[in-house]
């Protein structure tokens, strides 16, 4: 019995250091080195956002300029611009879908109703 109890809180042991990051020292994506400015024109992909998380307490923006990967000071007017406009498509996204789902159930309570 002694035996069984020491092999499970083994496999546990084992199961939750496999969730755990490899590399603990680089919790963040991006160094202190951060931009405030960039031209438009010169972004190649569309800007990456990592909101605060238990890894990083910082929000990072990265985008990629000249095939590098630079980060984006989040404080600056660049930084802020970027998030309103991811702010605004997931609005859009989610938005639609709300509305959408609520004119199904709507409809379909219309036409419970109407059977009966």
């Amino acid at each position: 019995m002694k035996s069984a109890l020491i092999a499970f809180l083994t496999c546990l042991l084992l199961l939750c250091a496999q969730g755990q990051p490899a590399n603990r020292s680089n919790k963040c994506k991006c160094s202190n080195s951060l931009l405030t400015k960039v031209r438009l024109q010169r972004i190649q992909t569309e800007p990456v956002v990592y909101q605060p998380s238990i890894f990083c307490p910082r929000t990072e923006i990265i985008i990629t300029v000249a095939n590098k990967e630079k980060c984006v000071d989040p404080k600056s007017r660049f930084g802020q611009f970027i998030l309103n406009l991811k702010n605004k498509k997931t609005e859009a996204v989610y938005g639609t879908t709300a509305s959408a789902q609520t004119s199904t159930s709507s409809s379909t309570t219309q036409q419970a109703t109407s059977k009966l």
